[in-house]
């Protein structure tokens, strides 16, 4: 049967299949967890293939590549938290964005966050000059803000509407975090905008995955209700990432489908910022938008707070 099979079509049918269940069950290490992350261009780079296999007449290439694409969307496939159908309630509108440090669109990026409407702003990558645009530029509609601006991509800062009840900042291994209480209609509210290291080598990769540990203990066990926000440099079907919402019971409100990073206008391929919200509360909507200049695209979403809630 094999024999009869013609050499190109087999040689493709045989690289198809090693690459694909490689993919699909790869172990959670550091180069697989790379190859992992991509797995959306790749499923759909696998459906191109069946596509022009087809056309080609390599029929066992064609249903390989079909089945890889099958079988690499399948992993890709997490629980994520649905949108609510309340149409009633307090909610928290918030907008995220990674500015991508060297990026000197200030203007146009600030413009973004006004235009938001949203009642708080997260802001990753903010150098000096980026903490002094932000300042003067949001400090009129947000008057309540918290920077910590570095060097090598590490400040952050938010930016909030309303008063903090509390707000603080502490290390995660090596970048810092900012924790914000509020007193809103819904109740008290905790939200956590953090930025993980970028997993660019397998000694950051081991940074990341301390990070999350950490994190993961500090938000264990508390009953406020929780938001986290951030460019965490992982995608929903990285099992770093689900271990973490298991762990903290967060809910993840991305699904595989919306992509942050890189940003090619309106177009990115994986979903490197996330939103995730803890039990109770419930999400209205979310989008992603474009940041000018920066890489990563931004996020709008809208918490809201169940009336049982209030």
């Amino acid at each position: 049967m094999i024999l009869s099979i013609p050499y190109r079509d087999f040689r493709y049918t045989a690289v198809l299949l090693v690459v694909s269940v490689a993919l699909a069950f790869a172990p959670d290490a550091y180069l697989p967890m790379l190859a992992r992350a991509f797995m959306l261009p790749i499923s759909l780079t696998m459906l191109l293939i069946s596509g022009l296999a087809l056309w080609k007449k390599y029929q066992w290439t064609f249903w390989t590549a079909l089945f890889g694409a099958l079988l690499l969307a399948g992993q890709m496939i997490t629980p994520v938290l649905p949108m609510s159908n309340l149409e009633r309630g307090p909610s928290l509108r918030v907008f995220h964005m990674n500015v991508l440090q060297p990026n000197r669109r200030f203007d146009e990026a600030i413009t973004e966050a006004l235009e938001s409407g949203a009642d708080v702003v997260s802001v990753q990558e903010v150098s000096e000059d980026w903490a002094d645009a932000l300042q003067t530029g949001l400090c009129g509609a947000y008057p309540f803000a918290h920077l910590i601006p570095g060097a090598r991509y590490h400040g952050i800062a938010f930016f909030s509407k309303q008063p903090f009840k509390q707000i603080c900042t502490f290390d995660l291994a090596g970048t810092p975090v900012i924790e914000a209480l509020f007193e809103l209609e819904g109740g008290t509210v905790r939200l956590v905008t953090v930025h993980t290291t970028s997993p660019v080598s397998y000694g950051h990769f081991q940074q990341r995955n301390e990070q999350f540990e950490i994190l993961a203990r500090h938000l264990m066990n508390c009953d406020t209700a929780t938001i986290v926000v951030g460019d965490l440099n992982t995608v929903p079907w990285d099992g770093t990432y689900q271990r973490f919402c298991y762990r903290t019971g967060l809910s993840s409100t991305t699904p595989f489908q919306q992509r942050t990073w890189p940003s090619l206008g309106p177009l990115a391929f994986i979903p490197l910022d996330h939103v995730l919200v803890s039990n109770g509360l419930a999400l209205r909507s979310l989008r992603t938008v474009d940041i000018p200049g920066s890489d990563h695209r931004g996020l709008i979403a809208e918490i809201q707070f169940p009336q049982h809630a209030q």
